[in-house]
């Protein structure tokens, strides 16, 4: 959740790495996608003083008539060709030689890089089509972007990194073996002639031996091919039928969602003032209710009834947990900035569906720690909300504990104690709370976090970097993380994906959600351009590739 670390950047000194991204082929036809009638409200009750209550304490803007699409994605030829090269960074102009000090470099020698220093290396691609391209690089725990087309990247007036002239398509991270490695970011989309590739460090110092450029594969089109069971075999109908619709767009279209503040739909109020269509997903975060998070926003009473009123306007609602450690000194949800310790709540006792009154007793009796009573009076906090939405028959696409494997989080703590976390929520929501509206978004960006798929419907990905990096690369790490295949979202990113880019490698996202705040709204709630322009806003929401809130079917009828 990286614009939160850029908030706490000088506290936290954390180093923000670019993510892995690109490619993709096969052409996909796309299917119609069932238009839902305009919601009308309700008839008023006079007698009821409750009717006319404005839950959202905010102006509510709701289409007039549907809309239709204006633009498509625009189309590329993929012309596949052989290809397999090696380029000697150290034969690159201006660049320095070195042979000593390290063993098992290929060619003359290596070049050394650090503190944002870079090399660009012009790499001729034989045709316009997809490559995998490998660094091999020893370093210990570097980090080191690939940008392709462009020279470098330079800093703001934040400190941030922004891409000076090109698009990064990902990062490459050296780890502590003491050898050169060889790291690979698969499915790059390369144009035919001369590209200029530039390996630049972001973090600690690299030497770089060797770049190659092989061609690579995409998305492949049976990626998509995904089942439309609930994990949950209780799911009620309501969330049968979204996991359902998912299921059939997914490949096809993709879904727009945007985040939006506590309480409001401001930031979806302000895409529809620029672009005239509204996001089709609302997401919000549930970490303001639970007991610890001291925001100005905690316990928001309008949260969960601006949820239920964008469900019964046709919209779909997701919500994500970023969780305040559960204890009163130094909570947080950062690693750096709480002293919780995740291993010390972990216990092999199977308590995950006792009442308050057992788990007490074992609380009493030493067989649970103080730090697991925590994490429950959490959960049970949550599953509070998340009733209330039930009651409403609203179904929630559920993405607790996102980006565990950054390390970023305490609930990351290790992959071992977060698995045991993560499968203890999903216990106590389905087989305690017996909650059935909930759809499981698994977030946690690394293998080693994965908790297995019997314990998600989908899987999610993070994308914050100043280029659209929406491609194929990353994807293919996120379906690679299943046995048995799952649609895949971006659950979070810094810019609206291209729906260009998109469409040229295959990449379809089941949906994407645009973070909320000043990556679209000014302070007073109107649109701002700084993430996204008017003319990319526009373009993606009136596109045929994105289903907006007006072309969501009617879920009841699915």
């Amino acid at each position: 959740m990286r614009r939160r670390l850029h908030a706490l950047a000088a506290a936290l000194s954390v180093t923000l790495a670019a993510a892995a991204l690109s490619g993709c082929a096969s052409k996909i036809d796309y299917e119609e996608v069932t238009l839902a009638p305009q919601y009308t409200e309700p008839p008023v009750d006079p007698d009821d003083p409750e009717a006319t209550k404005d839950v959202m304490q905010e102006t509510v803007i709701i289409p007039e008539n549907l809309s239709s699409d204006t633009y498509s994605p625009i189309s590329y030829t993929i012309t596949p060709a052989e290809c397999d090269d090696t380029y000697q960074p150290e034969e690159v102009e201006g660049q320095q030689c070195f042979s000593n000090g390290l063993e098992g470099y290929n060619g003359e020698g290596f070049i050394s890089l650090t503190d944002h220093e870079y090399a660009t290396i012009p790499v001729n691609a034989p045709s316009s089509q997809y490559y995998d391209i490998s660094v091999r690089l020893q370093g210990n725990g570097a980090k080191a972007a690939v940008i392709i087309g462009g020279t470098k990247e330079i800093g703001s007036a934040g400190g941030e990194y922004r891409t000076l002239d090109g698009a990064e398509v990902g990062a490459v991270y050296a780890g502590y073996s003491g050898e050169f490695e060889t790291l690979t970011l698969k499915g790059v989309y390369l144009s035919k002639g001369e590209n200029n590739i530039t390996v630049q460090v972001l973090q600690g110092s690299a030497y770089i031996d060797e770049l190659n450029v092989k061609n690579g594969d995409t998305v492949p089109v049976l990626a998509y091919e995904v089942s439309n069971a609930c994990v949950d075999p209780n799911a009620g109908m309501s969330a049968k039928a979204v996991k359902r619709y998912l299921t059939d767009v997914y490949g096809n279209k993709v879904v727009t969602g945007q985040f939006c503040s506590a309480g409001t739909d401001t930031e979806i109020n302000a895409v529809y003032m620029s672009t005239g269509r509204y996001s089709a997903m609302r997401c919000s975060d549930l970490g303001i209710f639970t007991n610890y998070y001291e925001g100005a926003d905690k316990n928001n009473e309008n949260e969960i009834a601006t949820a239920i009123n964008w469900w019964k306007k046709g919209g779909l609602v997701c919500y994500t947990w970023y969780w305040n450690s559960p204890q009163a000194e130094n909570s947080s949800w950062f690693t750096t900035l709480t002293d919780f310790s995740l291993k010390n709540a972990v216990t092999d006792n199977d308590i995950a569906a006792l009442s308050a009154s057992s788990l007490e007793t074992y609380l009493q009796t030493g067989r649970i720690s103080s730090e697991c009573m925590a994490i429950i009076s959490d959960i049970d906090a949550v599953a509070a909300k998340l009733k209330l939405l039930e009651a409403e028959d609203v179904p929630v696409l559920f993405r607790p504990l996102p980006e565990a494997g950054n390390s970023w989080y305490w609930w990351g703590e290790d992959s071992e104690s977060y698995l045991w976390l993560y499968k203890f929520l999903f216990k106590r929501i389905t087989e305690y709370h017996r909650l059935t509206n909930i759809l499981w978004v698994w977030d946690g960006e690394s293998y080693d976090y994965y908790p297995g798929d019997d314990f998600c419907d989908f899987v999610g990905m993070d994308i914050y970097t100043s280029s659209d990096i929406s491609g194929s690369s990353r994807m293919l790490d996120a379906i690679g993380y299943t046995i048995r295949k799952k649609g895949t979202a971006l659950t979070e990113c810094g810019r609206i994906p291209s729906p260009d880019t998109l469409t040229r490698d295959g990449a379809y996202w089941l949906w994407f959600a645009l973070w909320k705040g000043d990556y679209i709204i000014n302070p007073n709630g109107t649109v701002q351009y700084s993430h996204v322009t008017a003319t990319e806003l526009d373009y993606a929401y009136n596109n045929s590739l994105f289903i907006t809130l007006d072309e969501l079917p009617d879920f009841s009828m699915y």
